[in-house]
């Protein structure tokens, strides 16, 4: 922690005040700017101390950023002087009486420093006088920052690590504050042994520094609960509002209720002092609309909420960096069209039920479309075509239900780019047809057979995996070219990198067909997002880049399936007491360890579905059980589709877990 501090804090607080002809200027130093536009977006920095960055800093502003820095850290909305009193109320000492307000008679009294002193952040000249005008130095902004980092974090000593002070010339009261900052890098000397005791601060400085500190520490609890506080902060004009469930995260709430008159209100209250009105928004999102509850915080950044209705509850998810209710995300939507059919698959565009004789399909307004034999559907939206797997064979169907051919075909691929390779028997020749049915082109298969539906282009052609001989080769329907022979077996290919195998292991050749990733891995998966799962010669899993280095997903995997869609898998690794540890995993995340054993999982898009002991849970990528409230009867989805069918107490839902 304090290598860090130290990198990051040491710019240019150690300057004395900048020249009076420099004070003049109204923006902020180019090396300040971003973290000033920062401090403003928390609500560190009053609107009245938005300008003339450069100037020096009097002691009733910085007696202001100080309070400021309290009541945000507190997500505290309301005035300072009610401020002090609902602190008194929070804190209480050993024997639970309220925390005693230090009092200030100060004979030139002002509102932030009368605050400042109640807090225990300032002592005033001595002389019975705050002197608000004066200009702050450097060893009185030392003291009052430590004082304001007690006031809000509770601790009545602090910490210095590093010893004391290296500053033989700083006075006692200041000694302590100066070696606390000086350790973890907040306020610095010039580098020569001098703290410049009694140069002053200008605003932009003083800003960085409440920033950074705003930033090294925040409180994990707050004083919105106070009913008495809330009403006044949501109807600042007088008016009554009883709590019935709020949630808070380090600066932001979600706040229920009930006003005076009976009107359910719901509220989104920033640390930062602005508030949002909910349900007058929600009521004309959803019909029907009859209450809110389970309020909860995802990942520490979003708001999430059940809607109830009229057609069953919904999921809204609002993130609290959001300032306007339009960016709402509903994640979870009834469907009540489809209410009374009984699901079998859904691939994010239409939904499959068994039929009495096969397959039914319809679309998401509940219509039957057709029925099909019995077998699997799958769908592709580039070409409006259907296929279907069954004992039979494949074949394709219009989205009207019209075949395309006449009789089943032996085997064949999805389709691409308007295309597919179908073969009538085993070792026969292949056919490449397009979404009508005509055939294009008839190519010899040197005698094998088509092995997997994936069908994709690059490399100079299109390309299709046959089994031929027990290895693999890849045809090459553009010139009708067999391509493997020079290796020992080809894996499935998905438009980049073609596995290979030689004797010395699985790789992977770039589009010139040179070795890109050697061939030393027992195993490996396609590339997805120019990342792929590999297995060591050890038996451990891991991942590899385009050019053979190590991947994100890291190392001593004992499993790794391969990568979907969405850059995520499911895998298996010890945690620190060496006990294998499910793990739901993304190439662009940290493992988010599962309950269970891998087998009782299927993994749709970014959603890991657990099924045990007849009882169906979801998981996602936060590392909690998403929808706990529901009582899941069933969950349809794809591998690399992120939006899931869901069915609770005989109604159906959409759930999308990224709105």
């Amino acid at each position: 922690m304090r290598r860090w501090i130290a990198c990051f804090l040491t710019l240019l607080l150690c300057m004395a005040a900048l020249p009076a002809s420099a004070a003049e200027a109204s923006a902020p130093s180019p090396w300040a700017e971003n973290e000033v536009s920062e401090a403003i977006s928390a609500g560190l920095v009053p609107e009245e101390l938005r300008t003339d960055y450069q100037q020096d800093i009097t002691r009733e502003e910085f007696a202001h950023l100080a309070v400021q820095l309290c009541m945000v850290k507190f997500r505290y909305v309301g005035g300072p002087e009610q401020f002090v009193e609902d602190y008194r109320l929070y804190f209480h000492d050993r024997e639970g009486n309220p925390a005693a307000a230090i009092s200030a008679e100060f004979s030139d009294a002002t509102t932030w420093g009368t605050a400042a002193a109640a807090l225990g952040i300032v002592q005033g000249r001595g002389d019975g006088t705050f002197d608000p005008e004066g200009l702050i130095t450097r060893q009185e902004a030392a003291a009052m920052v430590t004082r304001a980092y007690q006031a809000y974090s509770g601790q009545p000593e602090l910490n210095i690590i590093g010893g004391g002070s290296a500053y033989e010339n700083a006075p006692d009261w200041a000694a302590e504050s100066i070696a606390w900052l000086e350790w973890w890098g907040f306020m610095k000397g010039d580098g020569k042994g001098d703290f410049m005791l009694q140069s002053h601060l200008t605003r932009e400085q003083a800003i960085l520094i409440f920033k950074r500190l705003s930033d090294w520490y925040t409180p994990t609890y707050g004083l919105v609960p106070y009913e008495e506080e809330l009403s006044r902060t949501l109807f600042p004009e007088g008016g009554a509002f009883s709590l019935t469930e709020m949630v808070e995260e380090s600066n932001n709430a979600g706040v229920l209720g009930i006003e005076a008159d009976g009107t359910p209100s719901f509220w989104i209250v920033y640390g930062s002092g602005g508030r949002t009105q909910l349900w007058p928004i929600l009521e004309e999102l959803v019909p029907g609309m009859t209450g809110v509850e389970d309020l909860s915080v995802v990942n520490g950044t979003d708001l999430t909420f059940y809607v109830k209705a009229e057609d069953g509850a919904r999921l809204f998810r609002l993130s609290f960096s959001c300032k306007t209710a339009g960016e709402m995300r509903e994640v979870l939507t009834p469907q009540p069209a489809l209410d009374g059919i009984g699901v079998t698959g859904f691939d994010g565009t239409h939904v499959f039920a068994a039929a009495e004789d096969g397959v039914a399909v319809y679309d998401m307004t509940g219509q039957k479309m057709f029925d099909l034999p019995p077998g699997t559907i799958t769908w592709d939206g580039d070409t409006g075509i259907f296929r279907h797997d069954s004992a039979d064979g494949v074949m394709y169907y219009t989205s009207e239900g019209q075949p395309l051919g006449q009789t089943p075909w032996f085997a064949a691929t999805d389709f691409h780019i308007g295309q597919a390779v179908v073969q009538g028997e085993a070792g026969g020749s292949v056919s490449v047809i397009d979404s009508s049915g005509k055939v294009l082109s008839t190519l010899d298969s040197f005698g094998g057979t088509i092995a997997d539906p994936t069908y994709d282009g690059g490399y100079g052609g299109d390309y299709v995996l046959l089994d031929k001989d027990g290895r693999h080769y890849l045809l090459n329907t553009t010139d009708g070219s067999l391509f493997g022979g020079e290796y020992l077996d080809v894996g499935p290919f998905e438009g980049t990198y073609i596995p290979v195998k030689t004797e010395e292991g699985w790789g992977f050749l770039d589009q010139f067909f040179q070795i890109a990733v050697s061939c030393q891995y027992l195993k490996v998966y396609p590339f997805r997002n120019m990342m792929a799962v590999v297995q060591q010669r050890d038996g451990t899993f891991s991942s590899v880049d385009t050019h053979g280095r190590d991947g994100t997903l890291g190392s001593s995997w004992t499993f790794l399936s391969g990568l979907n869609g969405q850059g995520r898998t499911l895998g298996i690794r010890p945690d620190e007491e060496g006990i294998p540890q499910t793990m739901l995993v993304s190439e662009f995340q940290l493992p988010v360890p599962l309950p269970g054993d891998i087998t009782e999982y299927v993994l749709y898009g970014a959603t890991a579905v657990r099924t045990a002991d007849g009882k169906i849970t979801l998981f996602g990528m936060s590392g909690t059980e998403t929808l706990a409230r529901l009582d899941l009867e069933g969950v349809w989805g794809t591998a690399d589709g992120d939006i899931v069918l869901l069915k609770s107490d005989g109604r159906y839902y959409l759930y999308d877990p990224f709105g």
